[in-house]
């Protein structure tokens, strides 16, 4: 739990766009944005639109994102 909120808060939201491209279709990644920005505005917080973000995410997002914040190097 530890990593996971220490990445929401040291990394910028935008880095949505290279932590799934390649691993999903283009329409979902696009999908994916569209929604980020959509928070990023609403929120006007980078945390609070990582929490909307995550929030919504389907099962096998979300485990697309837990792996890539597993595997970055702290």
């Amino acid at each position: 739990m530890h990593r996971i909120l220490n990445f929401i808060h040291n990394n910028n939201i935008d880095v949505i766009e290279e932590i799934f491209k390649d691993k999903i279709s283009s329409g979902m990644l696009s999908h994916l944005l569209n929604k980020k920005e959509m928070y990023k505005h609403q929120q006007n917080d980078n945390m609070k639109a990582w929490f909307e973000f995550i929030g919504h995410l389907d099962n096998e997002n979300s485990e697309i994102l837990f792996n890539y914040i597993n595997k970055k190097k702290s």
